[in-house]
């Protein structure tokens, strides 16, 4: 294999593997601690899809819980030791409180957005780039036509030299 073809397969291998290897973000992990009649973080911003496992590290043999003031889950009762997981599958303002302690204060807000963020991030999400499913299927297919064109081009020039 000529030094031209050996330079353009690894480019072209290379091309495919950052197009499988990239892809979108993979749905984050969030933890909030029960504890001391309290949640720790009081305030949680995530990501649509992501998961929040609420764990109750409270050095007493004190329960507690996690209930949406709105009903839209409830942990039941999470003892020393034990967690409670939820995926929250769309965006909005989720307030919550420990059904035990909400008299004193424990209560907590679960902030879910659209777009991508950085873990703990307070930041807007980002503004929608008008991509579709079909964005991946088209930029594959583009870079297949220039490799393709390339190949031809290359021949092409090889061919009139001989």
């Amino acid at each position: 294999m000529s030094k031209g073809r050996y330079t353009l397969a690894v480019v072209a291998a290379a091309a495919m593997l950052a197009l499988v290897i990239g892809g979108p973000a993979q749905a984050a992990s969030h933890s909030v601690s029960m504890v001391d009649f309290s949640f720790s973080p009081g305030t949680l911003t995530i990501g649509v899809g992501d998961s929040v496992t609420w764990t109750n590290n409270t050095s007493s043999d004190t329960p507690h819980t996690s209930t949406s003031d709105t009903g839209a889950w409830d942990s039941g009762t999470v003892n020393a030791g034990q967690s409670f997981t939820r995926t929250f599958s769309t965006a909005g303002t989720f307030p919550y409180h420990c059904s035990f302690h909400q008299a004193q204060g424990m209560v907590g807000t679960i902030v879910v957005q659209a777009g991508a963020t950085e873990p703990g991030s307070t930041s807007s999400p980002l503004p929608n780039t008008g991509s579709s499913p079909l964005t991946g299927p088209f930029v594959i297919f583009g870079l297949l036509f220039l490799i393709a064109g390339a190949f031809v081009l290359y021949r092409l020039r090889t061919t009139r030299r001989a």
